[in-house]
């Protein structure tokens, strides 16, 4: 064998060395090229069911009272409606005497409600009374279908008393609070004219008094330096009293 065969047969183990490198590393790019795509087709679905779930319907209950009743309010906070919806009333307790379902022919019926719809029925008399408080728990059970899926959906719930009406009870509040910032503004307006018109009024006070001067005047004096003789005005004294001249 003489030195070219040997430089033939090394380049030939050299070439035989390549290539099966090559093939290894394409064969590890397939695998990872099919792994990234069995994954992005994995989180494709998981995101898309996921999406699908936040649409789903979601009831809602409030019991409350209201002129000596007690209402169930149902309303759907989700993103779909809630199809064929029915419920079964199972009991009722802490209500007193008035144990027993009064139900308003609407809670009886298969209801329909889509986002942000609210139906409310009575469901018995209240049983308040001078003696007597009351903290109402009722037990129902609650069948509807998802409009998303159209799956059917069963659970069982125990809705417990939040007493009146919230909906009146925090416009109440808001009403308060607006009350009580426009006297904060009014006392802040009262405390400034006093200290621009030098005068002593309280805010319920209702003289409309005449401006004894203006910002005008004001002015012109201190640039001129002049000093005018102070005018009894309609004002309170020290004490409180009132001074009407």
């Amino acid at each position: 064998m003489n030195i070219i065969q040997f430089n033939e047969i090394i380049e030939l183990l050299h070439s035989i060395s390549d290539n099966s490198t090559a093939n290894i590393i394409a064969l590890v790019s397939v695998i990872i090229s099919g792994i990234a795509v069995l994954s992005s087709i994995y989180f494709s679905v998981q995101t898309r069911k996921q999406y699908i779930d936040s649409l789903s319907p979601l009831l809602s209950f409030r019991l409350y009272e209201k002129s000596g009743y007690l209402f169930l309010r149902i309303e759907n906070t989700g993103q779909s409606e809630a199809t064929e919806i029915s419920l079964t009333f199972k009991e009722l307790s802490n209500n007193g005497e008035q144990n027993k379902f009064e139900l308003d022919e609407i809670l009886k019926s298969e209801l329909t409600l889509y986002p942000n719809e609210t139906v409310t029925g009575g469901i018995c008399r209240s049983g308040r009374n001078i003696v007597t408080s009351i903290a109402p728990v009722i037990k129902i059970e609650v069948s509807y279908i998802k409009g998303n899926t159209k799956e059917k959906i069963q659970f069982f719930r125990c809705i417990c008393y939040t007493g009146t009406n919230d909906e009146n009870v925090f416009m109440k509040c808001e009403l308060e609070d607006i009350s009580r910032k426009l006297n904060e503004i009014s006392c802040s307006s009262n405390r400034m004219a006093n200290y621009f018109e030098g005068r002593f009024f309280l805010k319920s006070d209702v003289i409309n008094a005449y401006p004894s001067s203006s910002m005008y005047k004001d002015l012109k004096d201190a640039i001129n330096k002049t000093e005018r003789e102070e005018i009894k005005e309609n004002t309170r004294d020290e004490l409180g009293n009132l001074h009407i001249e």
